[in-house]
């Protein structure tokens, strides 16, 4: 038994399967010597397993010499260690057909289909929520009793093959409950497959009930391959030794030898092909296996990493934050500004170790959107399996980090917004054909990286919005009383109204609306922007533009009357001082002012928020250009005071929620300086506009 050498003295469950087996030899063999010595190494073994030896690495050896001497050979003719690992694992004779079992009772099969088909459904919803939490044991052992139920079941009824791949997809699940593996990334591909492939057996045997042979599902010979060896489908350890590099190194064999053994060993594992050429003896080669598995389980370990509580994380977070606070604060004191000595440069140093520190703790706080773009191709994958449309789903940037805080928010709007391109985006194959499509569908989730914050796209090519009938529906609710001067963006915006399609659900516009609502309500919750741009026939896109973290952001302080207002740096075009000539005002568009050939509203913010002793005369002060979208305005100010990386600050439960005010932070003058939000800023504006 060649796969002997595999094991380690520790092993005592492998150790127990090699001594029944080797019992079993001994009832049924006639060959006296041979008797004679599998009876020592069964005696070894038993003393082996119970732990009576003083040096168990020199019992495994005289084990493993007593069975190559009663084998007639060094390496003896036991089966490799792939055929030792399905001897202790039968798996059924590799088919591409399975008879229905002899004798089913066909109420049985139904009732074991209803159950599984519940039972595989609890288990894929568990497998895409573990993609987003990997250490959430609940998820892990719905999934485990899932496919333990299955395996056992199915065996019961004589579905063997269905049992067969239950049995390796628990085997998985096994080595998850064990701390073994996460199931991520490669891992969970495997483990989902295995749940589509068990539902595409329950189809074959529903489909079969009655008949006498059905087919096995495609590819059912590889994916039990790879549950033997989930490791194949990871990256490999390629810096890890070889067998036959370690015997060399060690002086146990020579290399010539080696490698004339490694090109003629054909199938057969090299460990079995040296000891069978005689360029090394069994007990070194078993020596050299465990000195590879001991490297191979070294560089499996993770990098050495410490489980900190998120909440202890957030308040590193906010300390960080006060300390910049605090810095700030020292950093403009007067003492310290009118200091040109070692003063100055010392604190101009503590500045910088601050900064990189404020990076460092805020980059603890980022994560890739990778495990939420997964979850949304297996949702795109099912709704368009149930719908009967064929949609390409392509996934740009999934690498894209965002705040650890905004991946639970940011995942509702995303699920709704796929869902509503799939089911009303999209057409069906014949109609995109009659419209001189391609049948097949396509929807584009992208994110990236834009100044200081993260850009995500949901993008489809299918019917798009229909203007006419938002419009139609808008004023049927009460919302506008005609259409009259506004832009394409403004009527799309309209679908972001609660309940705004409640009473259509199948059109090319209402299922667009229904609850989007809420998507725009958890975007403004992070500090971002939803807009969108469609084109009817063609298709719409939705774009998410966030904040790269919720903790910090970079702003311009502005001064308007005796108030200072922080304006994100990433919603600022210019900022220039206007000519009188360049201002305007027009009976249907109010106050105009045109910069580079562009003609722009102006809208004043002492207007917009009561503030007294401001500069009223656009020439006298500074107009900011904002950009809301693909549109922009100037926004007037009395002057521009500063650059600022500033901590945010919720206005807490008092105030609530502000428009045109995002949040708060703490200035150096120890002061709370109120951060503009320039959508609710156009907003207000524009309503006060039509007021007027």
């Amino acid at each position: 038994m060649a796969f002997l050498i595999q094991l380690e003295p520790t092993d005592t469950s492998e150790l127990t399967h090699v001594k029944e087996a080797i019992d079993k030899i001994i009832e049924t063999s006639d060959h006296l010597p041979s008797r004679d010595l599998l009876s020592k190494a069964s005696q070894k073994l038993n003393d082996l397993i119970r732990g009576e030896t003083s040096d168990p690495s020199g019992l495994m050896r005289e084990i493993e010499n007593l069975i190559g001497e009663a084998t007639g050979s060094p390496a003896g003719d036991e089966p490799s260690t792939e055929q030792a690992s399905e001897e202790n694992h039968p798996q059924p004779e590799p088919a591409r057909c399975f008879p229905f079992p002899e004798d089913s009772d066909p109420e049985l099969i139904s009732a074991f289909i209803t159950e599984t088909q519940d039972l595989i459904s609890e288990a894929e919803s568990a497998l895409l929520s573990l993609e987003a939490n990997p250490d959430d044991m609940d998820a892990v052992n719905t999934v485990f009793r899932a496919f333990h139920t299955v395996k056992g079941t199915a065996s019961f009824l004589g579905l063997e093959h269905l049992s067969n791949l239950a049995h390796h997809a628990e085997s998985l699940l096994s080595r998850v409950r064990d701390g073994e593996i996460k199931l991520i990334g490669t891992y969970a591909d495997i483990a989902l497959n295995s749940v589509d492939m068990i539902k595409e057996f329950i189809q074959i045997i529903q489909n079969g009930l009655g008949g006498e042979q059905m087919r096995l599902p495609e590819g059912y010979e590889k994916l039990i391959e790879i549950l033997s060896d989930p490791q194949q489908e990871t990256n490999p350890h390629e810096d890890v030794p070889r067998v036959g590099d370690i015997l060399v190194a060690q002086g146990k064999a020579e290399r010539d030898e080696i490698e004339a053994v490694a090109l003629d060993k054909g199938d057969r594992p090299i460990g079995e092909a040296i000891v069978r050429s005689g360029a090394a003896t069994l007990s070194d080669v078993a020596h050299a296996i465990r000195t590879q598995k001991k490297m191979i389980a070294s560089e499996s370990t993770p990098e050495s990493s410490v489980r900190v509580r998120t909440d202890r994380l957030d308040r590193l977070i906010d300390m960080v934050g006060e300390l910049v606070i605090a810095y700030s604060m020292v950093a403009q004191d007067e003492a310290v500004r009118s200091d040109e000595g070692e003063l100055q440069k010392k604190v101009t140093h503590t500045g910088k170790i601050i900064r990189e520190l404020q990076d460092l703790t805020l980059s603890l706080r980022m994560v890739p959107l990778k495990p939420v773009f997964q979850r949304m191709t297996r949702l795109v994958r099912d709704l368009s399996k149930r719908s009967g449309k064929l949609i390409n789903f392509i996934t740009e940037g999934e690498e894209t980090e965002i705040d650890r805080n905004m991946v639970d928010i940011i995942k509702d709007p995303l699920i709704h917004m796929i869902r509503n391109a799939v089911d009303h985006g999209i057409e069906l194959p014949d109609v995109r054909e009659r419209r001189g499509k391609p049948r097949e569908g396509v929807i584009r989730l992208a994110a990236y990286h834009s100044g200081g914050n993260v850009v995500v796209e949901v993008q489809d090519d299918g019917a798009g919005l229909n203007k006419e009938k938002i419009v139609q529906k808008a004023i049927s609710k009460g919302l506008i009383r005609s259409a009259k001067g506004m832009t394409d963006r403004e009527i799309y915006n309209l679908i972001f109204a609660p309940g705004f399609s409640t009473a259509e659900e199948v059109t090319d516009v209402s299922g667009r609306g229904v609850g989007m609502d809420v998507v725009k309500r958890n975007v403004e919750l992070l500090g971002g922007r939803i807009d969108i741009s469609s084109q009817q026939g063609e298709g719409t896109t939705f774009t998410l533009k966030l904040p790269l973290t919720m903790a910090i952001t970079d702003g311009m302080l502005v001064r308007v009357g005796e108030e200072r207002y922080i304006i994100p740096t990433a919603s600022i075009y210019m900022s220039f001082c206007p000519r009188r000539e360049d201002l305007s005002t027009y009976a249907e568009r109010g106050e105009m002012v045109i910069f580079r050939g562009e003609l722009m509203p102006v809208f004043r913010l002492y207007k917009l928020f009561g503030i007294e002793g401001a500069v009223e005369d656009p020439t006298e002060g500074l107009l900011v250009i904002m950009e809301d979208g693909d549109q922009r305005y100037a926004l007037l100010v009395d002057e521009l005071l500063s650059q600022h990386q500033v901590v945010v600050k919720s206005l807490g439960e008092g105030l609530g929620n502000i428009e045109g005010i995002s949040g708060g932070a703490i200035l150096g003058d120890g002061r709370v300086g109120l951060i503009l939000d320039p959508a609710g800023i156009s907003s207000i504006a524009r309503r006060k506009e039509e007021v007027r």
